[in-house]
């Protein structure tokens, strides 16, 4: 006697539990992509937000008159303890000045580190992050280098002079054992969850598939018992397909349909969770943490559409700039929790007046804004109605009791002199360090 195929249904199951996998496998590796350029560009936006605010913190002016011989002087200390703040309170390895002395030639300046400092004039590696650096703008190496400290991951953030030149740069490194591991430690998590996930399914399908086997089984059983006498083979082949004629449903009843059915819906389940989890990673690096408005790295890509804009000759918007009065005062006399609020409710103002799309935390207490399809009228509009919601805002008490002050400009983008984002922002950064200046002169104070 012949031995029977497996059944049709046995089949099916098969090729879709084969199929689910497969599925599961190939969004694996998408989401293990996805997921790491989701970090690396969180963690980049945090380096730049550490190299900016420090640059935002020194003169260029004062640093580009640094020379080796300076180093006991006030200004040079000064400026040394300033970088050796963020190098005690960040997880950073090292922050120190460069100084261009060529085409694409650089060198140290001043050195925060206390231990094995790099020496005033030596050589720096040259990094493509670095010259960008040094044209204005400000980038993170995509590759690891190294030099005889070891290997790294920089950010750099140019410092301008009075008059918008690069005096100096400064880099912020990062140990590339630190930077892989961090990318590493979420891929091996996505790793863990696909292949929980691929085992889940490998094992329902195999639950499946021997259940069907073990039912096959016995029908083999039952006609090799029935092959000695064809009377009692027929009559039973006979009675088999009245009962199944009548109970047409009666091959699910063992659950092997409920399974499959199972099979799919958990794998599904373990895929959205996937998703949403890679979804929270993708809203984390471009939103900042503390005023939930975009960050550093929402704006750098924001610039990359206005600057494709500008180029194809269709742009239209205006940039403002923020940034919040008597941060200090809060932070000294109420602690820093409460100028942690008082920058909280500076972007609720910008969010209400401009929009949350609108809105970047640049890094301390400075907000930048775009302003799409827009005019000189329109900004003016829009900066008497932030100045009646400060007022309405400033009517309810504080916790830390100093009304909000906020210092303001903005420019509007000229086709026949703006070559890009940069050249607009500068030009609404000085508008606003001079509405800064005048707040200080009349109430008193530092703007620094």
């Amino acid at each position: 006697m012949k031995k029977l195929k497996i059944g049709e249904r046995s089949s099916y199951l098969i090729i879709i539990s084969v199929f689910l996998i497969l599925v599961n496998v190939t969004l694996g590796v998408f989401l293990i992509s996805l997921s790491q350029r989701a970090l690396t560009a969180q963690i980049e936006g945090r380096m730049l937000d550490i190299a900016n605010t420090a640059a935002d913190m020194l003169d260029g002016d004062d640093l580009k008159k640094l020379k080796k011989e300076d180093y006991d002087t006030k200004e040079y200390q000064d400026i040394i303890k300033t970088l050796q703040g963020f190098q005690s309170n960040i997880q950073l390895q090292y922050i120190y000045c460069i100084q261009r002395v060529g085409e694409k030639e650089f060198a140290f300046s001043v050195d925060a580190t206390k231990d094995d400092p790099g020496e005033f004039g030596d050589p720096i590696v040259y990094t493509d992050a670095l010259y960008e650096a040094s044209l204005g703008t400000a980038s993170v190496d995509k590759v690891p280098y190294e030099d005889a400290w070891g290997r790294f991951y920089s950010a750099y953030s140019p410092v301008f002079d009075s008059i918008g030149g690069v005096a100096r740069i400064v880099a912020v490194d990062f140990s590339a054992d630190w930077y892989e591991n961090e990318v590493f430690a979420l891929v091996r998590t996505v790793l863990i969850i696909c292949g929980l996930s691929l085992l889940a399914g490998c094992l329902i399908g195999f639950v499946i598939t021997e259940r069907t086997r073990k039912r096959n089984r016995r029908l083999y059983a039952q006609l090799n018992s029935l092959a000695d006498n064809v009377e009692d083979l027929l009559r039973e082949v006979s009675n088999t397909i009245h009962t199944e004629h009548n109970h047409p449903l009666r091959s699910d009843t063992d659950g092997t349909g409920s399974e499959a059915g199972d099979l799919s819906r958990k794998i599904t389940s373990m895929q959205e969770d996937l998703r949403k989890e890679i979804a929270c990673v993708h809203r984390m690096a471009y939103i900042d943490a503390l005023t939930s408005v975009g960050n550093t790295a929402a704006y750098l890509d924001a610039g990359k559409r206005l600057n494709q804009q500008i180029r194809s000759g269709v742009a239209r918007f205006c940039v403002a700039t923020f940034d919040l009065n008597g941060l200090k005062q809060i932070n000294d006399n109420y602690g820093h929790d409460n100028g942690d609020k008082a920058l909280v409710d500076a972007a609720g103002i910008l969010v209400k007046v401009f929009g949350k799309g609108n809105v970047f935390r640049a890094g301390g207490d400075e907000f930048i804004v775009i302003v799409p399809d827009s005019s000189a009228e329109d900004m003016d509009r829009l900066f008497r109605q932030t100045d009646e919601v400060l007022a309405e805002e400033n009517k309810t008490v504080k916790s830390y009791r100093l009304p909000l002050s906020i210092s303001k400009g903005y420019a509007v983008y000229d086709k026949e002199t703006d070559a890009d984002l940069k050249s607009v922002f500068r030009r609404a950064d000085e508008a606003m360090y001079q509405d800064k200046t005048d707040y200080y002169l009349h109430n008193g104070g530092s703007p620094r």
